[in-house]
């Protein structure tokens, strides 16, 4: 879908978007970290046509509907609107390889410690290393891994690629540092003739004793977030409810008016926070937790 939206948007603007290929290289190891399906000149035609689009649909509508209801000072607060929301897209999409950057390196890290092992138990029955990555992909159980895993099988299969080469190039793409470091290991374990078998036993351990430690960290976090969870949520639920019935009696408010505050607290705010609390769970998760 972006693939197709990004060569979209350079059919429109390319001419101008490759006038700012200079000005945006630090996007193109980016976009190979974050798995973007786009070149650099797409992906900046990609940010300009959005931007414009976004630019003339909000100075029409914006402009329109503000005008009508609020005269020339709606106007002007629609064109700032029109100005204000086409920044606001054309930094948001900058910054989304990097955001997705941060997003794989933390799936892999989770998956790693498990793909890991996975892989020293085929090294141990003698599997070639080409092998090795094919079963890889086809375990889609350990996502990113299993992914990058596709890409170094097809480099070598597919493309003819040397399995040294393609390690080296799964190395310079990778946003995880665990797993360039793991493919550089691979790569000298490989190229020295040292024990592949050997080498991915000892990293699958090291990895699985971080994801110990994580885990073990997490637990922790997860009694402070518990105990946050019942002072605010469930205590904190109780003392408004009874503070606002004892408020009622020192104001103005209406019965009706505080019960209507009391029912929106109840069943509004407070599936809103428990919605936002068990987020922040899932994000802090390790995964394999979640």
């Amino acid at each position: 879908m972006l693939e197709k939206y990004a060569s979209f948007c350079y059919d429109q603007v390319g001419v101008y978007a490759l006038e700012f290929v200079d000005y945006f290289k630090d996007l193109r190891p980016q976009l190979s970290k974050a798995d973007i399906p786009a070149s650099l000149p797409e992906y900046i035609a990609m940010m300009m046509f959005t931007a414009a689009a976004v630019f003339v649909g909000s100075l029409f509508i914006l402009c329109t509907v503000l005008s009508i209801m609020m005269g020339l000072s709606g106007f002007i607060l629609g064109i700032t609107l029109s100005i204000v929301l086409p920044t606001a897209v054309l930094v948001a999409t900058y910054l989304y390889p990097s955001i997705v950057i941060k997003q794989r390196a933390s799936k892999i890290r989770d998956s790693l410690p498990f793909a890991t092992m996975y892989m020293a138990t085929l090294a141990g029955t003698g599997t070639s290393m080409s092998e090795v990555f094919r079963n890889m992909a086809e375990v889609k159980q350990y996502g990113e891994v299993s992914k990058e895993a596709e890409k170094i099988s097809k480099d070598v299969e597919t493309f003819g690629m040397d399995m040294s080469k393609a390690l080296q190039r799964a190395a310079e793409r990778m946003p995880s540092e665990n797993f360039k470091d793991l493919m550089w290991g691979m790569n000298h374990a490989m190229t020295s003739g040292g024990s592949m078998k050997s080498f991915l036993q000892e990293r699958s351990q090291t990895l699985m004793k971080d994801y110990q430690r994580r885990i073990e960290s997490f637990s922790e976090q997860l009694s402070l977030l518990v105990e946050m969870y019942i002072t605010v949520v469930i205590v904190g639920s109780i003392v408004f409810t009874s503070m606002s019935a004892v408020m009622s009696s020192f104001t103005s408010m209406s019965g009706e008016f505080i019960v209507l505050i009391q029912i929106l607290a109840m069943f509004v705010g407070l599936p809103l926070v428990s919605g936002m609390f068990i987020l922040m769970v899932r994000g802090m998760a390790p995964g394999g937790i979640r």
